[in-house]
């Protein structure tokens, strides 16, 4: 069927491919649910060829780059691989150097290649919505709840009215939001229906509605009136949202720019309240 995309284009490609980007295929077929989480250089190394003929091979298969490739091995598996697949086959994956560089490299390694294309304006653009916005509502459910609560955090330094809606008090907090509110969803795969349904109601209300998100075609990209993407490492049963805090700081900092001398003048009055209350040891 259709779901079969990425690996029968593999498979019908597998003769005309030179014989460094053969020897990957054939390793990647025999090897279907481990290489999907492999970076480009753990591909090249577990094939007995090299990180530059895993990049090549994409685009002989017809991707643009290799994180496209990876991505579209995923999302076929993903229908196949719930959250207890992921973790079995993260024990398959060859361990390699430290524990903690182990894991963050996969996070690194995606974002290294995403990055590059990320549109500064977008973010300069969601940035000042925020800060002409006279409410802010972000809705971040399941694991991204804690991203959700860190954007708060520091949102709520200059901004008196920023609330954390949850999906049965969303509804209330719309009908008593002010005109000129701006709605965030944060949702990466596998996607939070409830965040996509909770973005809808807003955006059918006529708030400006924001997804902070992996990709243009995930749902709720695709819901929103504004997205910002950054890729999400999958590393065995976990969503990692390291590279998404990185986006979500680099939005923070671009509130801050936006609101100039008013951020100073906030950051002093935070500073000198912090030192009467000795918040700090």
């Amino acid at each position: 069927g259709v779901t079969m995309m990425g690996w029968k284009n593999i498979e019908n490609n597998l003769e005309n491919l030179p014989p460094a980007q053969k020897k990957i295929a054939e390793y990647m077929l025999k090897n279907r649910l481990e290489s999907i989480f492999l970076t480009a250089l753990q591909l090249g190394k577990n094939a007995g060829s090299s990180e530059a003929s895993v990049i090549r091979m994409a685009s002989s298969l017809g991707f643009s780059s290799f994180p496209d490739f990876i991505k579209s091995l995923q999302e076929e598996a993903k229908d196949q691989l719930s959250t207890l697949g992921r973790l079995q086959t993260h024990k398959l994956q060859p361990q390699t150097g430290g524990l903690i560089a182990r894991v963050i490299n996969s996070d690194l390694e995606q974002a290294k290649e995403a990055l590059s294309t990320v549109d500064d304006e977008t973010i300069k653009k969601l940035a000042a919505k925020i800060c002409a916005s006279d409410a802010i509502y972000i809705v971040g459910l399941r694991s991204t709840r804690s991203l959700a609560v860190y954007m708060e955090y520091y949102l709520s330094w200059f901004f008196p009215g920023v609330h954390l809606p949850t999906t049965d008090t969303i509804g209330n907090h719309l009908i008593a939001a002010p005109d000129n509110s701006i709605v965030i969803g944060i949702s990466y795969p596998r996607y939070t229906r409830q965040t996509v349904e909770c973005i809808a109601l807003a955006k059918k209300r006529k708030f400006f509605t924001a997804a902070i998100t992996d990709s243009p075609f995930s749902p709720l990209a695709k819901a929103a009136d504004m997205y910002v993407v950054s890729p999400c490492a999958h590393i065995a049963h976990i969503d990692s949202l390291l590279i998404p805090i990185g986006l979500i700081n680099t939005l923070l900092i671009q509130v801050a720019e936006h609101l100039g001398p008013k951020a100073l003048k906030r950051l002093e009055e935070l500073e000198r309240s912090w030192t009467d209350s000795s918040v700090y040891c």
